[in-house]
């Protein structure tokens, strides 16, 4: 059961890119390249982002006033789901912090669901790399310096939206 709510989930954040460019609206003044959106959904939900374009990559951190919450990078022609896929802070210590999860692709963008309380550490220690399962793939995301002040920007659009 919860791995049908997160396949459906990933389907969800994969079809919230789409509504990004549709009917998003600004939210706030963006700054370190960050800026930010939110956009009502067909289901009444609202999806909250932070975004950056830096050196030809294009970086989410996003959450929705239902909890659910991903990042998502440029998909660089990737496709299908990804089962068994790891995701690791940066420059963590060699504590074992990890999420095992699956990354879906559609060509376009790659994206990951996880836990609010992991994408803040994530933030936190400034990016995240991800080990695709079942491949020998990995894509390492710098989210920069302000990615804390960033998701907290998320965070903050997420209670004003009503979540």
């Amino acid at each position: 059961m919860v791995v049908k709510s997160v396949l459906a989930g990933l389907c969800l954040a994969g079809l919230s890119s789409v509504a990004l460019a549709q009917n998003a609206q600004p939210y706030g003044k963006g700054f370190d390249n960050w800026n930010f959106s939110r956009t009502k959904e067909q289901s009444g939900v609202t999806n909250c982002r932070a975004f950056r374009r830096v050196g030809g990559r294009d970086d989410i951190m996003a959450m929705r006033t239902d909890g659910y919450s991903y990042l998502s990078v440029r998909a660089e022609g990737r496709n299908g789901k990804f089962p068994n896929s790891i995701i690791v802070p940066l420059r963590e210590p060699a504590n074992g912090m990890q999420w095992d999860n699956t990354i879906a692709a559609d060509g376009k963008r790659m994206w990951v669901a996880l836990p609010p309380a992991a994408i803040e550490i994530i933030a936190s220690k400034g990016g995240y790399s991800m080990l695709l399962g079942g491949s020998e793939d990995r894509d390492d995301v710098n989210l920069g310096k302000s990615a804390p002040a960033a998701w907290k920007r998320v965070k903050e659009c997420v209670v004003d939206s009503g979540g």
